[in-house]
């Protein structure tokens, strides 16, 4: 019979198990509590090792030398009581070191920071998920057993809406080849009553074939108004041309594209014009009408389209609730044959802010009304950051949508490429 073979630890492994064997010998170490109490403990003293380290480092000099300093600056001690610094752990207490002039700043725990990082993140999502800062302040209180002030809590959330700002309003590209606007819903408090809102979102692919998130708003409803509003901000962050903008049926949406970026081409959404006229079917004809309505939009060609158009007319023509539908469309489907196969199939639906739209419902359905609009901004904002991770990559086929664009718009793109 062949021997075990005995696996050898690495390095990290043996330091892991002597920590574990020190951990095991400590005295009163018999409940689950005694090892987390004996873990912060720990995490105290790495905090202040490193705090030691990174202050030895500022000053260029180990304590106690005697040898040439390079400037008058000089050690001061420490402060003269601990700080305590709360931590997801609970709460540890360190020793800042001091310097005469003043001039240490340390970067593990600021000057100033009462908590540590981690547990701002906890206290974030909480909040922007529609927790009051009570309501946060008692969780905590009951999970971690510590005890943090509403200031402190307010402090925590206020960076995240200074990010929000600053997002809000940057800069955006010259020029976003495709763009996507659609509107959610969620509900909000307002003066104690649960409100639906609209929110506005906005989805680009620019000149180098990236997603981005351009925006979002919120109002009490959708308007064409509002989106006209939307693209003058959009043109006055640095947007001078769209190509193509697809979007669902909004009355007067196409009016209000059209009086901001008259050159931009409006599509309606080919998939929100299929749902429409399920809506006036009756079950039993559904399958055979859409499947039927299919082969036009998904023609090969405008005359292949054309032709198909005519044999659904001709099927269809006594149903004139379905063929009034269908006439008031059909110039949106017949619209999206004027254009190459790859831009086609960017444009003839919203699919892609669909899925945007569909990643920031899974943070706001069931989470019940949030407490005001600053709220549920924040969770929108957080949500859309983690999305975008996804996307630093160019979609898929760039390169050949690149080549049709500049066959369509010649020089109106080309400026917009990077030399």
């Amino acid at each position: 019979m062949s021997k075990k073979v005995k696996k050898e630890l690495t390095e990290e492994e043996q330091i892991d198990n002597q920590i574990l064997e020190l951990i095991m010998k400590k005295k009163g170490v018999k409940t689950a509590h005694d090892v987390s109490k004996t873990l912060n403990s720990m995490y105290g003293k790495v905090i202040q090792r490193l705090l030691d380290a990174e202050f030895d480092e500022f000053m260029e000099y180990e304590k106690g030398s005697h040898a040439d300093k390079k400037d008058s600056n000089r050690r001061n001690g420490s402060t003269s009581k601990g700080k305590k610094v709360k931590t997801d752990n609970g709460e540890i207490t360190i020793v800042p070191p001091r310097d005469r002039d003043g001039k240490f700043e340390p970067q593990i725990v600021k000057k100033r920071q009462k908590v540590l990082e981690g547990f701002d993140n906890l206290v974030i999502s909480m909040y922007a998920r529609g927790n009051s800062l009570e309501d946060i302040k008692e969780t905590i209180r009951e999970i971690y057993s510590i005890e943090l002030s509403e200031e402190t809590l307010s402090n925590m959330t206020k960076s995240v809406s200074e990010e929000v700002e600053k997002w809000q309003n940057r800069k955006l590209e010259k020029c976003y080849p495709f763009m996507y606007v659609d509107c959610i819903y969620c509900s909000v408090k307002e003066d104690l009553r649960s409100i639906k809102k609209a929110i506005y979102v906005v989805l680009g692919i620019d000149s180098k074939g990236i997603k981005d998130v351009l925006g979002i708003w919120i109002e009490t409803t959708e308007t064409a108004s509002k989106w006209c509003e939307i693209f003058e901000e959009l043109k006055s962050r640095g947007v001078e041309d769209i190509f193509f903008i697809s979007m669902d049926g909004l009355t007067g949406l196409s009016e209000a594209i059209e009086r901001v970026y008259p050159q931009a081409i409006s599509q309606r959404c080919i998939v929100h014009i299929v749902r429409n006229i399920y809506g006036i079917l009756p079950k039993k004809d559904v399958k055979e009408v859409i499947g039927d309505f299919k082969k036009i939009y998904t023609a090969s060609n405008l005359s292949h389209a054309k032709l198909e158009y005519e044999t659904f007319k001709k099927k269809y023509k006594d149903n004139k609730k379905l063929m009034k539908k269908i006439e008031d469309n059909i110039n949106w489907v017949m619209q999206i044959f004027e254009y190459p196969p790859m831009i086609r199939k960017l444009i003839y639906t919203t699919n892609a802010i669909e899925s945007l739209n569909a990643g920031l419902r899974k943070v706001t359905k069931g989470k019940g009304s949030f407490i005001n609009e600053t709220a549920l901004i924040k969770v929108l904002y957080l949500r859309i950051q983690n999305l975008k991770k996804k996307w630093s990559k160019q979609i898929k086929s760039w390169k050949q949508v690149q080549n049709e664009l500049f066959g369509v718009f010649e020089e109106r793109f080309i400026k917009y490429i990077e030399k």
